[in-house]
């Protein structure tokens, strides 16, 4: 395994893992997550694939600063890795706000460096009031990211053990997860604020149709999309070359729970990619 660090166009200092050989599959995570999170993944993967990941800025080991706390912005420094880690033909997958970061990708630099591109259990636009979309804050809830914003501040601990509860299946964080709130806490309270905010009002709807490259599309029912498999199915169907698979047996972290039927969809998603 490689890691290390690299400095992006406006001098973050971003982590990166790189793990085997072969096609490129880059995996970004989702908000307050990190790297960690592919933990069932890169291994198997990487039998295959040069499989990269990465920390996005102020999150896991990346720096902290208060710049740059847009999914543009995010998605400029994944182009920066991959122009970094000199990738080519990448399949680029986003889970979470990872998704947003995607299209974002996509609609700033098109097909540069990609060859296919994954959305894993996402919404292009958090905020829509459109009935497809089943984010908890939907329909413009600013009510509700007040609160949020409010108990990051002040209740941060109890929030963060509900939110990281209800990334799992059934609202219930299974044994052994305590990692996961441990990676929560490195992302600082005014960071996550304020790339939250930029995530939820962030539209890429109208990216989906342009893409000319395959997607898969990934979504599971949860905590956080109480309808995400039709979620799915919507997101999938205004992507020209859209494929949906759907997870009926975990929630948000469906490639951790359902980790191997994760890595078999997406073995089989960047070999057809390859042809």
């Amino acid at each position: 395994m490689k890691q290390g660090y690299f400095n992006t166009r406006d001098s973050a200092h971003l982590y990166y893992e790189v793990r085997g050989t072969g096609r490129p599959l880059v995996l970004i995570h989702g908000w307050q997550c990190s790297h960690l999170f592919w933990q069932r993944n890169v291994d198997e993967l990487a039998k295959d694939f040069t499989v990269v990941t990465l920390d996005l800025r102020g999150h896991g080991n990346s720096s902290k600063g208060l710049h740059g706390l847009t999914i543009r912005q995010y998605a400029c420094d994944v182009y920066d890795l991959i122009e970094f880690l000199n990738l080519k033909d990448a399949v680029v997958m986003g889970w979470s706000m990872g998704g947003p970061i995607v299209l974002s990708y996509f609609d700033q630099f098109g097909q540069q460096q990609v060859k296919g591109l994954g959305l894993i259990d996402m919404t292009p636009f958090p905020f829509s009031p459109e009935p497809w979309n089943t984010q908890g804050l939907h329909g413009y809830n600013m009510d509700g990211f007040n609160v949020i914003a409010q108990r990051l501040a002040y209740d941060r601990e109890a929030y963060l053990a509900t939110f990281a509860a209800n990334i799992f299946k059934d609202g219930k964080r299974p044994e052994g997860t305590d990692w996961v709130i441990e990676e929560f806490k490195k992302l600082p309270p005014w960071i996550s604020a304020a790339i939250y905010s930029d995530y939820l009002s962030s539209d890429f709807t109208a990216v989906l149709p342009t893409i000319d490259v395959p997607v898969l599309v990934c979504n599971a029912d949860g905590p956080v999309f109480s309808a995400g498999i039709k979620q799915g199915q919507y997101i999938a169907s205004q992507i020209p070359y859209g494929e949906f698979v759907p997870f009926t047996e975990s929630g948000h972290m469906l490639f951790y729970e359902e980790a191997d039927k994760f890595n078999t969809t997406v073995r089989n998603f960047v070999n057809k990619c390859n042809a």
